[in-house]
């Protein structure tokens, strides 16, 4: 009996014992602070990393929006004209400042006489031989380039438009862009032939000139008013 006893004990420790092994080996281990420290530092490393790609994203399209609203064009005005006498220097001028556009002069190179009859006779002659004088204007094709619309003014020369201003109208590209003439003239209210020119010499351009303004040289003076008007009523006014 003591010895069924004994052995009976001596197995009940050996299974305590196996047990208590099995239990130590399979227990969980802790999670080291290191680690958890280090987790939360990539978490966090990763948060900031989206908030400098979100930043950086709203940057550029800051930038890019900047960039559009500097970019010429997209309505832009232009009042490009030629003048002898100075009715077109101030039909040109309250167009421009009633728009807002930029204002360009074309000139001759070579100045036209002081006397009105010296003139005439030249600028017949030079209708007659299809001249392009030379010009003096201060637009690059680059910058024309950024302009929707033009205001085209000149006199109404020998029933057509001054041949300084063929020279203009053949040194630039005005493929989409919308021509709109005013003029000044002594009887041809209707400027002649400067329609069929202005289609010609300025290809790929809408041209509206049944939206003209046309004054008589000698009332040029007296119809500020009628300037303005007229550019509020195409839309134009500022």
């Amino acid at each position: 009996m003591k010895i069924k006893r004994w052995i009976g004990m001596i197995l009940t420790c050996a299974l305590i014992f196996a047990m208590t092994g099995c239990g130590a080996g399979n227990q969980t281990q802790p999670d080291d602070a290191g680690t958890s420290d280090d987790t939360a530092q990539v978490s966090a490393s990763a948060d900031d990393e989206t908030l400098k790609e979100a930043q950086a994203e709203e940057h550029s399209d800051t930038q890019t929006s900047n960039a559009g609203d500097n970019t010429t064009g997209d309505g832009k005005i232009l009042v490009v004209y030629f003048s002898y006498t100075g009715h077109l220097d101030s039909m040109a001028n309250w167009i421009a400042d009633e728009t807002g556009g930029d204002l360009i002069r074309v000139s001759a190179k070579d100045a036209y006489p002081e006397d009105y009859d010296d003139t005439v006779d030249r600028a017949k002659k030079e209708q007659d031989e299809n001249s392009r004088p030379e010009i003096d204007v201060e637009l690059t094709k680059e910058q024309l380039a950024g302009y929707d619309t033009v205001f085209f003014g000149f006199p109404v020369w020998w029933y057509d438009i001054p041949m300084p201003m063929y020279t203009f109208l053949d040194s630039y590209d005005f493929t989409g862009k919308t021509i709109i003439p005013f003029l000044s003239h002594e009887g041809s209210s209707n400027g002649g032939s400067a329609e069929q020119t202005i289609n010609e010499h300025a290809r790929g351009a809408n041209v509206r000139f049944e939206d003209a303004l046309s004054i008589r040289g000698g009332k040029v003076d007296s119809s500020e008013q009628d300037v303005r008007d007229w550019v509020d009523g195409l839309g134009f006014g500022k």
